[in-house]
């Protein structure tokens, strides 16, 4: 239970987050398997502005489609994702918080992902709350996300980051406009990233104190470029865009890298809250607490993923037909997925698993098996006290794989 909310099963009850994904960006990193476009620079001699207009008109005639649809309240957390939601720039930006702010709350996190290259003088302004619309009231100025992948030029461009511009200015930049919060973002377990390049990353990291840290382990998913690249550099592929090969990080360096990181950050007095988040005190992202504690959430724009109660649906990730698709009245639901109790229960789990956080053992007995339990506890991975079971520090290390072992296998009908 949490702020004083009574437990209730994953994804009941009103809508109080909001996530809109931004699915633009200038170029698609090797490693991204999200919906996203590629616009280059999105200059004026382009239809790219005409695009970018259609899209936050979209985005508003979506949102007012699902508020009259679901039990939508006062609005805890907006999260604006990408993509390069910052390749917007401040005025279409400002004008896509304007469609929500009469709906937030006076206290809600407004979370915008920022690419350095667009943390300028005037973005970091907007977004420090300089420039906000008339009526605004006392809304805060946003939180920010910087993409940072890695401070280092050579890890960055092993990732097919293209960006010259640098991390450690942009950031800067916005904290020097006053902006009240600031994460970095970045990666770990990058080709060519040894033991000395990863702790330079890390000293820039606590150099430069950033009031949250999302520090993901590098995630290659099937048909990237990266995984192409690492495929040649097996032997086991060849055609496909033409980059230089590069090896994979060894299982063992990326589990001992990711053990360094987390003790660095905690002894720095970061609070290590979920699998690969850090935060100063009164800095965790409460979007992010909200998916991760499961409540119910609405996803908009091209390639936005919604759950809201037993059923799950994902926007069309093409932006002419997800704005063809409300132009004429339709939701621009590409999928529509039903969440059966089990489904829910083994989600329930592995979300609380990755945060430590405690779930009625009776909530997920069902998905669980018993002697897997027992076994994990004997390990010291998870806890089970007082009905409750618990995911330990050092079970999160492990917290993916350990529920693959916790989760019953499913009874085949017949």
């Amino acid at each position: 239970m949490h702020g004083g909310e009574t437990p209730r099963p994953p994804f009941e009850g009103p809508v109080r987050h909001i996530y809109v994904h931004v699915p633009f960006c200038r170029a698609r990193c090797d490693y991204c398997a999200f919906a996203s476009v590629a616009v280059g620079g999105g200059g004026s001699g382009t239809d790219v502005p005409r695009l970018f207009d259609a899209y936050v008109e979209g985005v508003a005639a979506e949102w007012e489609r699902e508020r009259a649809a679901h039990d939508v309240r006062r609005l805890r957390t907006l999260y604006l994702g990408g993509g390069t939601p910052s390749l917007l720039g401040p005025d279409r930006l400002e004008r896509l918080l304007t469609v929500f702010r009469p709906h937030l709350t006076p206290q809600a996190e407004v979370t915008v992902e920022v690419n350095p290259e667009d943390a300028g003088t005037e973005f970091a302004a907007w977004a420090a709350g300089a420039r906000r619309s008339p009526g605004s009231g006392a809304l805060r100025g946003v939180r920010i996300s910087l993409g940072v992948q890695s401070f280092l030029p050579e890890l960055r461009a092993a990732l097919g980051r293209t960006a010259q511009a640098d991390p450690r200015a942009a950031f800067d930049r916005l904290r020097a406009a006053g902006v009240a919060s600031i994460g970095l973002d970045l990666i770990h377990g990058i080709p060519g990233q040894t033991p000395e390049l990863l702790a330079g990353d890390i000293a820039t990291v606590l150099d430069l104190r950033p009031d949250h840290v999302s520090w993901y382990e590098l995630d290659v998913s099937e048909g990237t470029a990266l995984a192409r690249r690492l495929a040649r550099a097996e032997g086991t592929a060849g055609g496909g865009r033409r980059a230089a090969p590069v090896a994979a990080l060894a299982d063992d360096v990326r589990a001992a890298g990711y053990r360094r990181l987390v003790r660095a950050l905690s002894r720095a007095g970061y609070d290590w809250y979920e699998v690969s988040n850090f935060a100063r005190p009164g800095h965790k992202a409460r979007h992010n607490l909200a998916c991760w504690r499961a409540r119910p959430y609405l996803g908009l724009g091209p390639g936005a993923v919604s759950t809201v109660g037993a059923r799950r649906w994902t926007n069309s990730a093409d932006p002419r037909a997800w704005a063809a698709a409300l132009a004429a009245g339709r939701r621009p639901t590409r999928s529509v997925e039903e969440l059966d109790d089990a489904t829910r229960a083994r989600e329930r789990l592995l979300l609380a698993a990755r945060c430590g956080e405690p779930v009625p053992l009776e909530a997920v007995s069902a998905v669980v098996d018993p002697d897997a339990l027992a076994a994990s506890a004997g390990a010291g991975l998870v806890s089970v006290r007082g009905g409750t079971l618990r995911v330990t520090r050092k079970g999160r290390h492990v917290a993916d794989g350990l529920c693959v072992r916790l989760f019953r296998a499913p009874r085949l009908r017949g």
